[in-house]
């Protein structure tokens, strides 16, 4: 099936539809919808970036942003929600439009999980900076890179959106492995008494972070399967990765 065009109405739009001036009204719907969506997205990688970056930097400060501005992301939310309720009441989309509307919904959800695993992220830094512990500077690089390829996942997920982009989507399957790596380095870092010589009590916020982040990585692929489900009409969500992959790179060929 074909991918809905990044931009105006989805093919088939007009034909579900109808009557033009109906078919630009729910195009501008559509975008409110998607925008919102972006907006969130966008957000979520700032707050996650704030709230490791309180542990990694000397200035605890960023994680209190990111818990005065947890409710803004809250309300995107329930935007996106009205939104979606609006678009179905009121244009009782069939087919694709369904498809897409379906979607975003579920993309808008994932966004703002994601967005709450950074708020706890930032109460843990916060929990752990209680004092002037330092973080161990091994700890630090396995938490860099894992923050690093959580976010470049996650940001890969919001461009996709943007444009129902299959060979991003494919990206952030890409991606996995190395953040399971990421996230393995991070988790053995923790536990190995020659690099973190802390004691339990500060051990525990740090691994929590970690599950944290390694859970803001799943999102980001569920994202990536929305993705796919509105370029190509499939609901991948239960298939295997490694088979998925390599199909979608071969689409077409």
């Amino acid at each position: 099936m074909a991918a809905a065009p990044s931009g105006g109405s989805p093919q088939g739009g007009a034909k579900t539809i109808g009557h033009p001036h109906r078919v630009r009204a729910y195009d501008e719907e559509l975008t409110r919808l998607r925008g919102l969506i972006l907006e969130m997205g966008e957000r979520t990688v700032e707050q996650i970036q704030g709230a490791v970056g309180a542990l990694l930097g000397p200035d605890p400060s960023p994680a209190y942003r990111v818990l005065d501005r947890e409710p803004q992301i809250d309300f995107l939310a329930l935007d996106a929600d009205e939104e979606v309720f609006r678009l179905i009441a009121r244009r009782q989309p069939t087919a694709v439009d369904l498809r897409i509307v379906l979607a975003l919904a579920r993309i808008a959800a994932e966004a703002e999980r994601a967005a709450d695993k950074a708020a706890r992220i930032a109460s843990r830094a916060l929990e752990f900076r209680a004092d002037d512990t330092p973080l161990p500077p091994p700890i630090q690089d396995a938490l860099r890179a894992l923050d690093e390829v959580v976010c470049c996942a996650f940001e890969r997920g919001v461009a996709a959106v943007s444009r129902f982009d299959i060979d991003l989507a494919v990206a952030i399957f890409e991606d996995e492995a190395e953040m399971r790596s990421a996230a393995g380095t991070l988790h053995r870092t923790l536990i190995a008494p020659t690099n973190s010589p802390l004691p339990a009590v500060k051990l525990a916020p740090l691994v929590i972070v970690a599950h944290t982040l390694e859970h803001v990585g799943k999102h980001a692929c569920a994202i990536a399967e929305q993705v796919i489900y509105v370029a190509e009409g499939k609901d991948v969500r239960f298939r295997n990765r490694e088979i998925l992959v390599e199909a979608l790179r071969h689409r077409g060929g």
